[in-house]
């Protein structure tokens, strides 16, 4: 008998042996970016890990195992209006991106907290840094001894291919302001190859130093930035090829795009809106940046007069009251937009094509009225348009016609609806869940801590050396030496022979 209680001890030491101490880092203004962060953090928690999140924000409802080192409230990027983004010089709008990296990475390590983080006696198992110009924040791995995963909501880009030695061409990877998408013309790869070695250039010079000067100030041990960076040892990235296309990546990448995605019994009031939808119904979310609060009363005008023409019921997040509303169209203060997308009668998706929206779209099959604004949404609307399962409209441009069309095109054209049938069914199809793929991830590290044995050969190489250009520049200087060695040798031959026949004659 004295054994009957040997296996559930074994049980619960092994357990406790296996649950780590883990420091999540999220530290940008964007919500969207923690509603990432919170599902990754929370699925460790729930698994055992005991997790620390650095953020502005925290869970509406408390976790177990889960702690928020809570942030101030620090407001979005300052220097350019987000809603004007496609007028600003690309150029003008990485340098503004790399600048408020920098200012919102320092601004981080000002506060109390975050020092008495650093000053405290508390010990880690792992580190996981969202990434988002603030290369600084990977230190907090060094700091604690600890391996660092760094997780972006985008795809591998130029905020982040470099961390795992990853091989970025300009030709098929659009820069990521730019509003191109990877298959471009000529003159988008010029542009791309040019904002590439401008963005070389200026973080060498100018962004990297300022990275390494927050770490020096603010941290008690010197440290240097690029070695940290460069031993990543897994990078989670929030995409898929068909949110954001086929990229190159390197064995410490994995893609773990719409792991956040969960189902939830819709609010009474929603339900009963979307069950009554006999024509069906259309979700309106133009995201955090642009409220319906944001926009002038024409712009509101124009999307109300464009809804009241069309049978279908409109659900938008729109804390405003309005008189005299169209009786089709349903304004709520707070909207769960996964579970309206998930709804059967829900028909189409008027959206701004941030990556979450895009992801969830394309998970439940829902053909989507495309108004990019910043950023990535651009690319995003762009695929949707190329790949037949939207229509894309310019936010800076938009009539009231232009709306009624598009809407009308996806809500009576089935070819979008079947389209975007297909790439869901592509999308879902998966030999393993996007969520276990990033928990296997986490655990394999915490488990096997692989360094070098996972990491690519090209974070030993400098740019030059990546791209074979010494290699070319050799191969081109050994043709021009053979050429002129060929050309003196045939010279003094031909002068040789000259001087015969003067001698003979």
């Amino acid at each position: 008998m004295q054994y009957f209680y040997v296996l559930p001890i074994l049980i619960i030491l092994f357990n406790i042996a296996s649950c780590a101490k883990i420091l999540g880092i999220w530290p940008t203004p964007g919500h969207s970016q923690f509603i990432l962060g919170q599902a990754l953090m929370a699925e460790l928690a729930r698994r055992g890990h005991e997790v620390s999140v650095i953020s502005e924000f925290e869970p509406k409802e408390k976790i177990k195992n889960y702690e928020t080192i809570k942030l101030p409230k620090t407001g979005g990027y300052e220097g350019f209006d987000l809603l004007n983004w496609p007028t600003y010089n690309l150029f003008s709008l990485q340098k503004s991106l790399l600048d408020g990296g920098l200012k919102y990475s320092g601004a981080l390590f000002e506060k109390k907290i975050i020092q008495e983080l650093i000053d405290s006696n508390r010990t880690f198992d792992l580190v996981i840094v969202e990434n988002f110009s603030n290369e600084a924040h990977m230190a907090f791995a060094e700091h604690f001894k600890a391996p660092l995963i760094v997780f972006s909501s985008q795809p591998v880009s130029d905020w982040n291919y470099h961390f795992v030695g990853n091989v970025k061409l300009p030709s098929i990877s659009p820069f990521f302001v730019s509003p191109f998408d990877k298959h471009m013309s000529f003159y988008e790869r010029f542009r791309t190859l040019l904002l590439s070695v401008y963005d070389f250039i200026y973080k060498e010079l100018i962004y990297y130093p300022g990275q390494q000067a927050l770490v020096d100030k603010y941290f008690p041990n010197k440290m240097d930035l690029k070695k940290i960076v460069t031993n990543t040892e897994m990078m989670l990235l929030f995409s898929h090829p068909l949110t954001t296309g086929p990229s190159l990546t390197t064995s410490a990448i994995v893609e773990v795009g719409g792991f956040q995605i969960v189902s939830k019994k819709l609010p009474n009031d929603i339900q009963s809106v979307l069950d009554g939808a006999k024509n069906g119904a259309v979700l309106v979310s133009l995201g955090t940046n642009v409220e319906c609060s944001s926009l002038s009363k024409e712009q509101f005008n124009m999307f109300l007069n464009a809804f009241k023409k069309f049978p279908q019921r409109f659900l938008w997040k729109c804390p405003v009251e309005i008189p005299n509303k169209p009786d089709n169209v349903y304004l709520f203060k707070w909207m769960p937009q996964t579970d309206i997308l998930a709804h059967p009668n829900t028909i189409a998706f008027i959206t701004h094509n941030g990556l979450l929206s895009t992801t969830e779209a394309i998970h439940y099959g829902v053909p989507m009225i495309s108004i990019p604004v910043f950023c990535d949404q651009m690319p995003n609307a762009i695929r949707v348009q190329k790949n037949g399962i939207g229509e894309r409209l310019s936010f800076l441009d938009l009539t009231e016609n232009d709306l009624y069309e598009a809407i009308k095109k996806v809500t009576t054209n089935t070819s979008y609806k079947e389209k975007m049938q297909r790439v869901s069914k592509m999308f879902r199809d998966q030999p393993s869940k996007p969520l276990d793929r990033a928990m296997h991830t986490i655990e394999y590290v915490l488990k096997y801590k692989p360094g070098p044995l996972l990491r690519s050969p090209a974070l030993s190489l400098w740019w030059f050396q990546l791209y074979m250009l010494d290699v070319l520049l050799f191969i081109f200087v050994s043709i021009v030496l053979l050429y002129l060695f060929i050309s003196i040798i045939l010279r003094k031959l031909m002068f040789s022979k000259k001087q015969n026949k003067r001698k003979t004659a």
